[in-house]
């Protein structure tokens, strides 16, 4: 035999491992391990909050003080398939272009995890069982005391029994596991990608993204104060790229911060690319209201762009403000907060009548409810607005329970919408993301007016500049408003239309310092 391949994610070597491994090689004694770390390209996340480069490490380390022969490989992370284990083995031959090469009559596999091991068994290997064989605690499984027991997980004895001694060591020394228990307490995190939506289309989101990019930074650039830089919810960087394009910021250090794992390996990709130049710039996945990333009073300038929305909706509206006043307590005296983000109109708790179009698309009575995906996106390209909107109804915050109020009422033969201006906007600002719907329906943008989100920052503590200002975004009212129908307020029992309304929100705001009044 010349290969014991053990595949798994490795977060955490056990002591048992360690001494399973040495009475494996024992009876084979010209084998050596071949340690497959799985998913090695996710970090940050629940299921993989270790970097792949940090698990390599610690298996190295282990492999050298057990003097254990031994081969480690990072192995990308795939979606599930029922041929992994042949993906696997062509993976690791490939990397070391053949050298390895992992059949059934060379190669015996170490695992516990029985849909695994029944793949290996498809392909003819043997099975050495590992944790079945004696019940032991599986790696994942300590993994999960320490995360439970929180900063005084080195001072449990069962832990510091399972672990390996050169894993605790390494666990304490880079504070891996209060990176851990960090990533398990945050709200936004998820175990797949860290997203905050697991609905979300990347792909569109991303071309949305940057197209809009260089229309919104210009609108603020201006106002943006060298020094240190921070995005918060950066996406793929876009934005940090065309500020540090900007002469009077060379000299500045941008900082973006995403918690979305797709989101922020392209701000990386883009940057080992060399698409940001000479511009000093860190990207860090992460929740800023979980991390300690930036001293009080120490940023310049703290730019969120279709972030607060996201966090009114998924984290509540007392997260907000807890964000508000993060950003503020970041910020030097002088420094700027600038919010970039969609907004309701000014009147949005007037009561509107609104009459959708309805020749624009079918009008079916079956909504077809059932439907998800590209089978979803397809039918409601078929609807018309009105059709669209009774489907809205029931979709918008289905799940969260504060959705839209509408009622229908006829007046002089027409039948009409009502409803607040608000949820309106929601609607018509939402209604043709039809590839993310199931996203959107999660997402609110209208529980704020320019004024109010005014009101909200000097209440923080911010004095509001003159740059702050409503904005109108004429492709969306001429594209997606104004075809969707007509809006009317009632006045003295007739209807009159009423002016579009405004789209989005430019907030510029400065931290007082000791010297204003």
């Amino acid at each position: 035999m010349k290969y014991v391949l053990i595949p798994g994610r490795h977060h955490l070597v056990t002591r048992f491992q360690a001494a399973y491994l040495k009475n494996l090689l024992a009876q084979y004694p010209d084998a050596e391990v071949v340690w497959a770390v799985t998913s090695a390209d996710h970090t940050g996340t629940q299921r993989n909050p270790i970097a792949g480069a940090r698990r390599l490490g610690m298996i190295e380390a282990v492999a050298a003080v057990e003097q254990l022969p031994s081969q480690v490989y990072l192995i990308s992370n795939v979606r599930y398939r029922s041929n992994f284990a042949h993906y696997l083995i062509e993976e690791i031959r490939t990397q070391t272009s053949g050298r390895v090469d992992m059949r059934p009559d060379n190669t015996i596999v170490a695992c516990s995890t029985d849909a695994v091991i029944a793949q290996y068994e498809s392909l003819g290997f043997g099975i050495a069982t590992v944790e079945q064989e004696s019940r032991a605690e599986m790696p994942w499984d300590v993994v999960r005391r320490i995360i439970a027991r929180g900063p005084e997980w080195s001072a449990d004895p069962t832990i510091t029994e399972a672990m390996h001694p050169v894993c605790k060591t390494l666990y304490e020394r880079y504070a891996v596991a209060e990176l851990v228990q960090t990533i398990y307490a945050d709200p936004l995190i998820g175990s797949d990608d860290g997203d905050i939506t697991l609905s979300r289309d990347y792909t569109s989101y991303r071309a949305a993204f940057e197209d809009n990019a260089w229309r919104k930074v210009n609108d603020f650039a201006d106002y943006v104060l060298p020094g240190k830089i921070l995005d918060v919810g950066c996406a793929t960087g876009q934005t940090i790229k065309l500020l540090g394009e900007r002469p009077e910021l060379f000299e500045s250090d941008f900082y973006g911060v995403e918690a979305a794992r797709p989101l922020y390996e392209i701000c990386q990709q883009r940057k080992t690319n060399g698409e940001f130049g000479d511009t000093n710039v860190y990207f860090y996945q992460r929740n800023i209201m979980q991390s300690e990333l930036f001293k009080p009073a120490s940023l310049t300038t703290v730019i969120t762009m279709a972030l607060t929305h996201e966090v009114e909706s998924y984290l509540g509206h007392d997260a907000l403000h807890q964000f508000i006043a993060r950003a503020h307590d970041m910020l030097a005296p002088g420094g700027v907060y600038i919010n970039y983000d969609v907004v309701g109109p000014d009147d949005r708790t007037k009561e509107v009548y609104f009459a959708p179009t309805s020749d624009d698309g079918e009008n079916p009575d079956d909504l077809q409810w059932e439907l998800e995906g590209d089978e979803l996106a397809g039918f409601l390209g078929t609807l018309s607005t009105a059709a669209r909107l009774r489907r809205f109804e029931r979709d918008f915050r289905q799940d969260e329970g504060d959705g839209i109020v509408v009622r229908r009422e006829y007046v002089d033969g027409t039948e009409y919408a009502v409803m607040s201006h608000g949820d309106l906007c929601e609607f018509l600002a939402k209604k043709d993301y039809l590839t993310s719907w199931r996203s959107e329906m999660h997402e609110k943008f209208c529980f704020y007016s320019h004024e109010e989100w005014c009101e909200v920052l000097e209440a923080a503590g911010f004095v509001m500049t003159a740059a702050s200002r409503r904005i109108t975004n004429p492709w969306l009212i001429d594209n997606r408003f104004v075809p969707a129908g007509r809006v009317y307020e009632r006045v003295d029992g007739s209807l009159n239309e009423l002016p579009q309304p405004t789209t989005n929100t430019l907030l510029v705001a400065q931290k007082r310092t000791p010297y204003d009044a």
